[in-house]
Parts: structure tokens; C-alpha cells; sequence
């Protein structure tokens, strides 16, 4: 074996090196424009998009000045857009952003969503495919030079040549970037972190220390908004210069932001409804969807929307608001629905119309958030209890008035007794408090006369509805208090996996169904399969959702969606308006008690979220012609 010298050594590690640190180098010394570059070298791939084909800047106008800045000739470093559904933001921005820092060698990215299993969706469904589509197969290699057979291509984690490293990770999985530093974050759907991590403080604050030792760095934010006060976007969007989409109309040429007509606006998007003729339902008139000018009150229709988005321009807003940029590096966009390529204004108004022009307010919620990209604001107000008091019906508690054609109740349990809400329903979701009920005794024992009470009760209890005799369709009753679980300071309530007094109860009495109440924002009621216990399913209640929208309907004395009370004692009033939205402690917003007792109110909460179990909420007016129908020739 041939012995080598010390300088022939040091001679061969030197090559080495100097091999891996020509690897690291860009192949150009210019750097293209990110638009350039990406119509050049990005193919879409028919099975990730509906728009596949070659990269185009004009699919997307109003994205081009967003994607700029992602060039390391721009001084952005914070880039928040706050956007509606089907924006093409993900797609254009985070994934052109990854593929461009990665071809030109600008540094590792940062790849945050709101869980781990969405990460591996979003790996393999539109990492991978970006990858494999964009020239940058070729470029993944294992960063050591010692092990050969280290992959450098896993779901979560990639390296590439010149030290580019990817890290796929959630909001929730912050403790996977420690001790690395990375020069592109990309915080898809930001409003999914939460508020802050357990001992380790905020999330923002977690990831702008990953780009601490980078001199040259770009946070991205992107996200559907969510409630205001809490909404991590919408906080992002105001510490930006908040730049909105001014399009010029095509008639008079003015500028203006593309708004939805209504609140007292004579322009925007507008349309009108027609009658069909075989049912008599107001529908969309698909001809009729038109915008009218803010300055010319001239009407044009879609087919102009490519040339104004073209022609449009993102313009700063930050003087008109409250809220200052927190650096002149902080730009923002909101990216509503009616910029988007693939959201047509027609569906935009259809959207509208099925929130009953705002009326239906968990409709018009999502409507909001999703279709207008904006965030939502809280519809809810203090409600005064002497008010409604005042203009309360004038039927007898136990009386069934016109109009009631099904029945529901919530059931809410204590240490010493069980109260009951009977709650009717017609159409339109309007309703009529029936009576309430409280059943005294020990509940810590199925074999206490109590729920033996409840269940006969609930079994023979009949009311009289178009002149015949109905009983309760179904009744929610609250588990959260379980008198079996031994508390200890401390110690949360484990509600998931427990078996508890009511979910036997329960088990044995097929009229109820097993619910708790949960806070934030999901389905308003959601099954859940229970383990341990006779109880096949337990349901949580969005209790937030539906004290929100019942809030925002006390004000309607009659019609759809209308809350009728009987003449019953003023305690009860004080229970049901006995809480308001309002911030529990810093940052953190939800539903507290302005009056000890809450009773009614919880157990209004449990007859309505029934009655969306049940689809009587969703119920149209021809369908509930017909159950009145059935139930006359019963």
C-alpha cells in the first residue's frame, strides 16, 4: 500500500473542500427575477391542479407583486397575506418561494402547518410533485460527504446540494427546529398555531429566533382569517403596511377595491333573484350578477375581471387604519374572493344568498372568513335581560303555540338535581321556549329515584301539536358534571376517554344523547365513538358557534331564526342572558358569566344543538310543508 506524505494528504482534503464549497456556490452570479424564473422552470401537473400547464404570471395577476418579494433584492422580510378561499396563494407563493431559495442556493426553508399528518399530506401531495416538476430532483443529496447512504429525502425532513436544507414540521412540533437557522419560513395557514407553546412562549416569537443568525431573511405568512381578536393573520396583516387591490373600471377607468354591494353601498358586486316556477324558491338570476362602479354607477360583468386584475395594483392603506407597520420590511396583503381566478362572482352571490343575505349568521361567518377573506367580527352584544322580559309572549309555560311543530330539550346536571329546557321548532329555525323542568336528588347514583324521574318523564311527557299529541324528539344532556370522578387540583377533566354517570345513563335511555360543551370555533356538534363505557357515541358541542348566533337573534321578535319566551319567572331571563364574549385573560377571548346562574342559557344551547343533530335547523320551507303535512295525516 502506497504511503502518502503529509502535504499529499493535506493536498487531497484540500481538493475536497474546495469541491464541496464550488457545490454550495449558485450556478450564475444573477439571480432572475423570481416570475422569470419560475415561468421558465415550474410545470403544474394535472393531478395537483385544475390550471396545470407551465407557470403563468397572468393566472394569478394580483400574486406577481407578492412573489417579488420573495427576490433577495427586496427588502421585505415579513410578508403576510391574508386571503379568501381558492387564492392560489399556497400554490403560488410558499411553493414557488421553496423552489426558488432552493434552485439559487439562498438558504434552508422553513415548512410550518397547523398538524404533522398535514405535513405528510402536504409533502407528498405538493412538495414532492414541486420537486420532481420544478428541476430540483437532481439536487437532493445528504449533506455529509461521509455517509453515502444517508437519504436526503424524507417526508418531513430534504437536503439538497449547497447546504439548502427543508424542514416540514406543525405549529405544534416547534421543538423540531431547535438549533437551526433557516432564511425562508413559510407559516401556512397561520390562524391553525396556537397561542403560545407551554414554557416556551409565542409561536411568532419562536420562529423569527430561527432567523436570528441569517443576514438575509423572508417570514411568510399565509392563511384564511378567523375571529378577529384571536386571528394571528389578520395581527400579521395590521403590523404590515395592509396593501388592498385597486382595479381601474373598465368603463370610466376609475380605481376602486372590489367590495360585495350592501350595509348601505349602492355599489359592488350585485345580482338579482327570479322566481322557479315549479317550486316558487327565489333563486340566483346567474345573468343578472353585475358590479357597479363606485364613481360612474356603470355595470359590468366577469369577463372584464382578467383585464382589471391585469391593469390592478396593490396599494398601502396603513394611514387610514389605527394600526402602524411594525417595520417599513412588513408588507401585507389581503387576497379577498373577488380576486381569485377560480372563485367565480357568481358562486360569490350564490354563497351570499344561501346565508339568507347574512341573515343565518354561522353561514354568513364562513362566508365572511372564507369567500371575502376578511376576518370575523363579533356579532354579539351584552344582552339586557329586562328587555327581553318586557316583550316576552304572552302563552303559559307548558303551552304549545302556533307555529311549534317538533321538539327538543337540553338537560343540564348538578350535585343535587338535573334541570330541563323543552325547546319547540318551525320553520326557519325559529323557536318557542316551552317550559323548564328540575328534577331534585342525589345524582351520584343511577340508582337514585332521580333518573328513574327523568327518564319516565321524558318517555310519557306529551304536548299538544296540530291538535294531536307529540313527545320530545330528542334530548341533550350535559356529561360535564360527573359526580363518580374523584377532582384534583390541578387536574383537567379527562371527558375523551372516562366513563361517566350520565354517559350509563345514557347508554340505557335511547332519547337522550351524551354531550359536553367545548370552546373555539368546528362543527357544532360532532360524534366521537366512546371507549369503556356501554355508550357507543358521546357529541361535542361548539358551544362558542351557538351562543354566538342565538346572541345575535334575540333582537328578532318574530320570524326565522327568532327566540320566543313564555311568561315565566325573571330568573330565568337573568339565565339566559347571564353571559357575553369578552376577553378571559390576555389574548385569549371567549364566552364569561356576567350573572352566577347559567342554567337556562346552557340548556337552550343543548335543545339547539340537538336540533342541528336532528338537520331541523337546516330544514327549507318545503321540507317542513311536508313534515306539517305528515303529521296532519298521522
Amino acid at each position: 500500500m502506497e504511503i502518502k506524505t503529509a502535504e499529499e494528504i493535506y493536498k487531497i482534503a484540500g481538493k475536497k473542500f474546495l469541491s464541496r464549497s464550488l457545490d454550495k456556490l449558485p450556478t450564475s452570479a444573477i439571480i432572475p427575477p423570481v416570475l422569470d424564473w419560475l415561468e421558465k422552470n415550474r410545470y403544474m401537473p394535472k393531478e395537483i391542479t385544475e390550471n396545470y400547464g407551465q407557470f403563468n404570471r397572468f393566472t394569478a395577476p394580483h400574486l406577481i407583486e407578492p412573489l417579488a418579494r420573495i427576490h433577495p433584492d427586496d427588502d421585505s422580510t415579513h410578508i403576510a397575506i391574508m386571503k379568501s378561499v381558492q387564492s392560489a396563494a399556497t400554490t403560488t407563493l410558499i411553493e414557488g418561494a421553496m423552489a426558488f431559495y432552493t434552485m439559487f442556493k439562498l438558504g434552508s426553508c422553513l415548512y410550518l402547518t397547523s398538524t404533522k399528518s398535514m405535513g405528510r399530506v402536504r409533502s407528498s401531495s405538493a412538495l414532492d410533485v414541486l420537486i420532481d416538476n420544478c428541476g430540483l430532483a437532481d439536487s437532493i443529496k445528504p449533506l455529509s460527504a461521509r455517509m453515502k447512504r444517508k437519504t436526503a429525502d424524507t417526508t418531513f425532513y430534504k437536503e439538497f446540494a449547497g447546504g439548502v436544507k427543508w424542514l416540514i414540521t406543525s405549529y405544534n412540533s416547534i421543538g423540531d427546529m431547535k438549533s437551526n437557522t433557516f432564511h425562508l419560513v413559510c407559516a401556512d395557514e397561520w390562524d391553525e398555531a396556537g397561542v403560545e407553546l407551554a414554557d416556551q412562549g409565542d409561536i411568532a416569537g419562536i420562529i423569527e429566533g430561527r432567523t436570528m443568525a441569517a443576514r438575509q431573511y423572508k417570514i411568510l405568512y399565509v392563511s384564511t382569517p378567523s375571529r378577529m381578536e384571536t386571528s394571528r393573520i389578520y395581527k400579521s396583516f395590521l403590523e404590515g403596511d395592509q396593501r388592498l387591490f385597486f382595479v381601474p373600471c373598465p368603463l370610466c377607468g376609475k380605481s376602486q377595491v372590489l367590495i360585495l354591494r350592501g350595509q348601505g353601498k349602492k355599489h359592488g358586486l350585485t345580482f338579482n333573484l327570479k322566481k322557479d316556477q315549479a317550486t316558487g324558491a327565489r333563486l340566483l338570476d346567474r345573468k343578472s350578477v353585475r358590479y357597479i362602479c363606485e364613481y360612474c354607477s356603470g355595470e359590468f360583468t366577469e369577463v372584464h375581471k382578467q383585464e382589471m386584475l391585469e391593469a390592478g395594483a396593490w396599494v398601502p392603506t396603513w394611514q387610514n387604519s389605527d394600526s402602524k407597520p411594525k417595520s417599513p420590511y412588513h408588507r401585507s396583503y389581503n387576497n379577498q374572493g373577488l380576486l381569485s381566478p377560480f372563485l367565480s362572482w357568481e358562486r360569490i352571490c350564490q354563497q351570499f344568498i344561501n346565508t339568507e343575505f347574512g341573515e343565518n349568521l354561522m353561514l354568513f361567518k364562513d362566508f365572511t372568513i372564507n369567500y371575502m377573506g376578511r376576518p370575523w367580527t363579533s356579532q354579539s352584544k351584552k344582552a339586557d335581560w329586562e328587555t327581553i322580559y318586557e316583550r316576552r309572549d304572552k302563552y303559559n309555560p307548558g303551552e304549545i303555540p302556533a307555529g311549534v311543530l317538533q321538539l327538543t330539550a337540553g338537560a343540564d346536571v348538578h350535585k343535587d338535581r338535573i334541570e330541563v329546557l323543552v325547546v319547540g321548532w318551525g320553520p326557519g329555525g325559529e323557536s318557542w321556549i316551552i317550559e323548564k323542568k328540575v328534577f331534585y336528588g342525589s345524582t351520584d347514583d343511577l340508582n337514585n329515584p332521580i333518573w328513574t324521574e327523568l327518564n319516565l318523564w321524558a318517555l310519557t311527557t306529551e304536548y299538544k301539536i296540530l291538535n294531536k299529541n307529540w313527545g320530545i324528539t330528542k334530548i341533550a344532556i350535559d356529561q360535564g358534571y360527573n359526580p363518580t370522578e374523584k377532582k384534583t387540583l390541578g387536574r383537567s377533566k379527562d371527558y375523551a376517554r372516562k366513563p361517566n354517570i350520565v354517559q350509563e345513563f345514557v347508554a340505557a335511555n335511547h332519547i337522550f344523547i351524551s354531550v359536553r360543551g367545548v370552546p373555539g370555533e368546528g362543527e357544532i356538534i360532532r360524534g366521537h365513538r366512546v371507549q369503556g363505557s356501554n355508550l357507543k357515541k358521546r357529541y361535542d358541542v361548539a358551544v362558542d358557534v351557538l351562543k354566538e348566533d342565538i346572541f345575535a337573534r334575540l333582537d328578532r321578535t318574530e320570524g326565522p331564526g327568532s327566540i320566543h319566551f313564555p311568561d315565566f319567572e325573571k330568573e330565568n331571563f337573568k339565565q339566559f342572558c347571564s353571559e357575553v364574549f369578552k376577553e378571559l385573560k390576555p389574548r385569549k377571548f371567549g364566552w364569561g358569566k356576567i350573572y352566577e346562574r347559567n342554567e337556562v342559557l346552557d340548556c337552550y344551547v343543548y335543545a339547539d344543538a340537538v336540533a342541528h343533530y336532528l338537520g331541523i335547523k337546516s330544514r327549507s320551507f318545503d321540507v317542513w310543508n311536508e313534515y306539517r303535512q305528515q303529521m296532519v295525516d298521522y
